[in-house]
């Protein structure tokens, strides 16, 4: 497991291989011309930023602050499963 600093310093082919083959997808933003897809690695969050072709990743970045995750707050929607002990 890495931590966020590591995971910058990547070269952006492994750093886009790794969000994708072992980050869990979470959600979407349009931004002019990219598509950003928005995912949980490890423990933290990672950003593929796509080309307006959809193929082609132009950033991939790993969000070190809660601030980063402001353009999400209003759009997105997770489902939380309640902690049993909580509930009774």
């Amino acid at each position: 497991m890495i931590n966020p600093k590591e995971f910058n310093n990547l070269p952006p082919h492994l750093q886009a291989e790794l969000a994708l083959t072992q980050g869990h997808y979470l959600h979407h933003r349009i931004r002019g011309w990219c598509k950003i897809d928005l995912y949980w690695l490890y423990d933290f969050y990672v950003e593929l930023w796509f080309m307006y072709d959809l193929k082609t990743i132009g950033l991939v970045r790993a969000l070190t602050t809660y601030q980063h995750l402001d353009p999400y707050a209003e759009t997105i929607k997770l489902k939380l499963k309640a902690n049993k002990e909580n509930d009774e």
